[in-house]
């Protein structure tokens, strides 16, 4: 009776919530790095790109039924989720995350594969038999080039926008600039509103470096 029991209270967990509502989305995407954003004192386009997601909903969610995909990937997973993300929670998977999860599963190591010159990335729910797309955003070069970020400002339902405080976008198409940089693990910038000054010091460190 207790094996049941655990059992149904993951598969709880792991459901989507009621209505199809996607309880766990993607935040925030950096695929062009040209910082040492991992923190492993070595710049590499691979290990140094990253992925954030969120927990939008009101409950703890177990994180080991998703899987992080590209457009390129289909089911060949770039990255399996593991543990629990209670609500309003992020979690960032970095290159270097992705490439020791796909050496532990057999995959190829290629990292998260996020595309420069554009690409789209897929969160899937596998539960079972069942394998349920939950989310998926598709960026344009323009949004993620030389430490451009794109992500939701606010956090979780807001817009789509691009976190071009390190390097300014310019252009007229959306999704537009905000001057904000990009902050894995912290809060999204929101326009107009004052940035915590920890959060610009972690992302000046890196400059420091």
């Amino acid at each position: 009776m207790r094996i049941v029991a655990i059992f149904v209270f993951i598969f709880v967990l792991c459901a989507w919530s009621p209505g199809g509502f996607a309880q766990v989305r993607f935040n925030e995407i950096l695929a062009d790095p040209v910082a040492d954003w991992d923190g492993d004192g070595a710049l590499s386009s691979r290990n140094d790109e990253w992925i954030e997601i969120v927990n939008v909903g009101t409950s703890t969610i177990d994180l080991s039924c998703y899987r992080a995909a590209d457009a390129s990937g289909g089911f060949d997973w770039r990255y399996g989720f593991s543990g629990l993300l209670a609500p309003g929670e992020v979690r960032v998977v970095y290159g270097t995350d992705s490439v020791a999860w796909e050496h532990a599963n057999g995959f190829p190591a290629f990292g998260l594969s996020l595309n420069n010159a554009g690409d789209t990335v897929f969160l899937y729910d596998v539960l079972g038999g069942d394998t349920l797309i939950v989310d998926q955003y598709t960026y344009q070069s323009f949004q993620v080039l030389d430490d451009r970020s794109t992500g939701r400002s606010p956090d979780g339902n807001g817009q789509w926008v691009v976190f071009d405080g390190l390097n300014p976008y310019l252009g007229s198409t959306p999704p537009l600039g905000t001057g904000c940089a990009p902050t894995p693990g912290g809060v999204n910038c929101i326009p107009g509103v004052p940035v915590e000054e920890s959060t610009w010091g972690a992302v000046k460190h890196l400059y420091r470096n």
